[in-house]
């Protein structure tokens, strides 16, 4: 049985995907769980000093099938665990180091500026397709102004994890939105079958593909001309 700290709390969005929700003190994101048939797919990994065990006990206890005495068979001798990353900020990276010392880290995937801080893993570059079991997962880059190199997971066409990507830049007390940046990522995720998009920090987590879309919409709408950021108050 795990034990969480208050402050960390697990949530299922369907019989495969769980979330660890995330914390202000410190600031935290979310970490997404995959259960899938032959790897558990992570991902960020958050900040928060109690996840690197919070998460062994989680995918050692109800997201492998073990037999035997000991559940610690279950990712050593078992299942995998592949991470992908959001970006590089510490909230959704920090635990990196202490994860893979823990568990069986197979792969780490993530876009070239957050392996400048991580130099571990794999690069993403272009869209990836892996068919893991029923879990079909898509990763890509993802144009964002809030953190260059930003890449996404889709899963099963039906969740869309964005970690921060939708979020403006900040220029000392001002949030802005690179004008030519939001249009490609507005061309982006119009593309993505996924009707939830999972929104890193937020509660709730999800938001509806056509409501976000419509928002930033909005936000292009406010572009200036010869201006190439846009002031988001």
């Amino acid at each position: 049985m795990c034990l969480f700290k208050d402050e960390l709390r697990i949530t299922r969005l369907d019989d495969n995907i769980s979330y660890i929700q995330p914390t202000v003190n410190p600031l935290s994101a979310n970490v997404v769980i995959i259960n899938s048939k032959d790897a558990v797919w992570l991902y960020d990994v958050g900040n928060h000093p109690d996840i690197p065990d919070v998460l062994e006990c989680f995918i050692r206890t109800e997201c492998c099938d073990y037999s035997g005495d000991s559940v610690l068979q279950c990712t050593k001798a078992g299942k995998k665990v592949n991470i992908v990353l959001s970006h590089f900020h510490q909230d959704h990276i920090g635990n990196i180091t202490q994860l893979c010392e823990k568990l069986d880290c197979c792969n780490i995937y993530q876009g070239r500026l957050t392996y400048k801080h991580t130099h571990i893993g794999s690069i993403i570059e272009d869209d990836v397709y892996i068919e893991d079991g029923k879990s079909v997962l898509h990763m890509f880059p993802l144009p964002s102004s809030h953190a260059k190199g930003s890449i996404a997971l889709e899963v099963n066409n039906e969740y869309c994890f964005l970690g921060d990507g939708l979020y403006a830049m900040y220029k000392g007390s001002q949030s802005l939105y690179n004008t030519g940046i939001l249009k490609e990522e507005i061309d982006v995720l119009k593309k993505v079958k996924a009707k939830n998009f999972m929104c890193s920090h937020k509660t709730p987590f999800g938001r509806s593909k056509a409501g976000v879309i419509r928002w930033l919409e909005s936000i292009y709408d406010m572009r200036t001309k010869d201006n190439p950021y846009i002031l988001y108050e």
